[in-house]
C-alpha cells in the first residue's frame, strides 16, 4: 500500500473500523510469515477494512486483488485502488494466465494476497460458487491459504479466522498427474475445500459439489 494510505489507516481508518467490529476470533491462526493468501467471503465494500484490521501489523505487505470490469467500478474505485496498491484485473479483457501471473509475482515478493473466491460481493444468505483461480495459485506457488469468515453480528462485524490450509497432498498429486481433466477436478476440489471452510467460519451455507 502507498505510504500515505498506510498512515491514514493506522491513525484514522482502522480506529474507526474497530468501532464496527463485534468480535475477532482465531487471531492465533495468523502465520508469522508473509507469502500466503487470505480467502474470505465478501459481504460488501467495507470488508477490505475489516481484513486489513486483522492484519494491521503488516499493512504494507497486504495486496488486494480487485476487478475493474466496468465503468461504474472504475469511477468509484480508482482512487482507492491506487492508494491501496490493488492488483487490478479485467476479467473480460485479460487472459487467466496473465491474471495469475500478476498475482504470482506479488507472492514471490513476499506479499499477503487477499482474494474473495466468490468473485463478487454477496449479501445473500448462502455463498456463491467459488472461482478456481485461488486453487491455481495454491498449486503453482505452493502457497498456503488463511480462510476468514465474515458475518454481521449484533454489535457489528464478526470476523472468524480459520487454521492455515497448506494442501500438501494436493500439491504432490498435482506434480504426479499430467491429465488435464484430473487437473480440473483437483482445482475444483481445492476450491470447494476452501469454500466449505469459509462456510463454517461465516455461517453461510455452501451448496456446490466438486463436480458441478
Amino acid at each position: 500500500m502507498k505510504t500515505p494510505f498506510v498512515y491514514f489507516l493506522r491513525y484514522i481508518g482502522l480506529p474507526l473500523t474497530e468501532l464496527f467490529i463485534d468480535k475477532i476470533k482465531g487471531e492465533e491462526n495468523i502465520p508469522d510469515h508473509n507469502r500466503f493468501i487470505v480467502a474470505a467471503n465478501h459481504l460488501n465494500g467495507r470488508d477490505h477494512f475489516f481484513i486489513v484490521d486483522v492484519l494491521k501489523d503488516r499493512i504494507k505487505n497486504i495486496r488486494f486483488v480487485g476487478a475493474m470490469d466496468n465503468l461504474d467500478l472504475l469511477l468509484r474505485s480508482s482512487l482507492l485502488y491506487y492508494l491501496a496498491d490493488v492488483i487490478k484485473i479485467h476479467r473480460e479483457k485479460e487472459s487467466r494466465e496473465n491474471i495469475l501471473e500478476k498475482i504470482s509475482k506479488n507472492l514471490k515478493n513476499d506479499q499477503i494476497i487477499v482474494i474473495y473466491p466468490e468473485g463478487d460481493s454477496n449479501s445473500k444468505n448462502k455463498l456463491l460458487k467459488g472461482k478456481t483461480g485461488i486453487a491455481e495459485l495454491v498449486l503453482q506457488e505452493k502457497v498456503p491459504v488463511l480462510p476468514i469468515g465474515l458475518r454481521i453480528g449484533k454489535n457489528g462485524r464478526v470476523i472468524k479466522i480459520g487454521k492455515l490450509m497448506k494442501f500438501k497432498k494436493e500439491i504432490q498429486k498435482f506434480k504426479k498427474e499430467g491429465n488435464p481433466k484430473k487437473h480440473h477436478l483437483l482445482l475444483r476440489q481445492i476450491t470447494d475445500k476452501i469454500m466449505n471452510t469459509i462456510s463454517i467460519l461465516s455461517q453461510k451455507p455452501y451448496l456446490y459439489e466438486k463436480n458441478q
